[in-house]
């Protein structure tokens, strides 16, 4: 089937976000300080016309309304591209309801398609219940009910039952309910995955495996036919949920394209391809003396962040995008 043809693309306008938050699984954070140009923007968007009229676009982040008129611009050029276009965010900035009420009717005038709000407890650790609350609402009211995701929504009870004006630690949960149910309710409830910060900021919370558990696991499927991918602001094009991993640069997108479709990978790329996460682990042991973490992993996708971490430190992988990835601390 043909490759790297997705159906929805993520827009990242920068890596910054007010949160950082512990299941992020592209490192977001306060310490990242870029942000894409206009002249990014619309070449990201005119690049992904290669895929019309099958693909929608979402602009996300990073935190997208920490520069709205950024983001406004974003969705003005998708709509004048005439590409369907909706927004991530996790409702960090709703502070007044005038605000979003503002926000929102200037974005739905522009053009925008849907809202989709994150709610979880781990965005609730630094964001009050009462603003993502609020920005439900008042999204409901501006866009309609079938414009706006609450992802994910079974979610609300839990986090408000700590209370609507303040954050929670997550140890309020194993606090309430146990390190075992609360590891339950974040890795199979939420539906977590473990690349990023997850594996190692939650991975304690449910019991590890050796990467000897990952062997028949493939990577192929996300890399190559991943429907939901991204393209951020320093060019890199991301598979699927694999943050911290580009298969390339989009501003040759049909070059880039033709390259996999020829079977043409980067050394690292290639043994993800071929052999997925453990693949990849038994080659960088063999030839770089990567050793597994002593607690395991928790899925194949933290076994390929942990080694990639390691490989990262070694130089000369241009798979690993981008550098800030890879800066943060675990």
């Amino acid at each position: 089937m043909p490759v790297i043809q997705p159906t929805d693309v993520g827009l990242i306008l920068s890596y910054q976000c007010n949160s950082n938050c512990a299941h992020c699984i592209y490192n977001c954070g306060p310490r990242w300080k870029d942000w894409a140009s206009k002249e990014t923007v619309r070449q990201a968007l005119e690049a992904m016309q290669i895929w019309e009229p099958d693909v929608q676009v979402h602009i996300t982040g990073g935190e997208p309304f920490l520069r709205f008129p950024l983001l406004l611009y974003a969705v003005e050029t998708a709509r004048e591209l005439g590409i369907a276009v909706y927004l991530e965010t996790n409702a960090g900035w709703a502070v007044r309801e005038d605000l979003v009420d503002n926000q929102l009717r200037q974005l739905r005038q522009a053009g925008l398609a849907a809202v989709l709000i994150s709610c979880s407890p781990f965005h609730a650790e630094s964001i009050p219940p009462a603003r993502t609350m609020r920005l439900i609402s008042k999204s409901i009211e501006v866009f309609g009910m079938q414009r706006v995701i609450v992802y994910q929504s079974q979610w609300l009870e839990q986090m408000r039952q700590f209370g609507d004006d303040l954050p929670a630690p997550l140890e309020r949960y194993t606090e309430e309910f146990g390190a075992e149910s609360a590891g339950r309710m974040f890795w199979q409830g939420y539906g977590l995955m473990g690349g990023g910060r997850s594996g190692y900021r939650l991975g304690h919370l449910v019991p590890g495996k050796a990467p000897e558990a990952f062997r028949l696991e493939s990577c192929r499927w996300e890399i190559l036919h991943g429907r939901h991918s991204h393209m951020d602001l320093y060019g890199n094009f991301i598979p699927a949920f694999c943050g911290g991993l580009s298969l390339g640069d989009w501003h040759d997108l049909p070059g880039l394209i033709a390259s996999y479709q020829a079977g043409e990978a980067p050394p690292l790329l290639a043994r993800l391809i071929a052999g997925g996460s453990y693949g990849l682990f038994t080659w960088a042991r063999e030839e770089y003396g990567v050793q597994p973490l002593p607690q395991g992993y928790v899925d194949k996708c933290h076994l390929c962040v942990d080694v990639r971490r390691h490989l990262y430190a070694t130089g000369g992988f241009s798979e690993l995008q981008p550098d800030g990835f890879y800066f943060d601390p675990v």
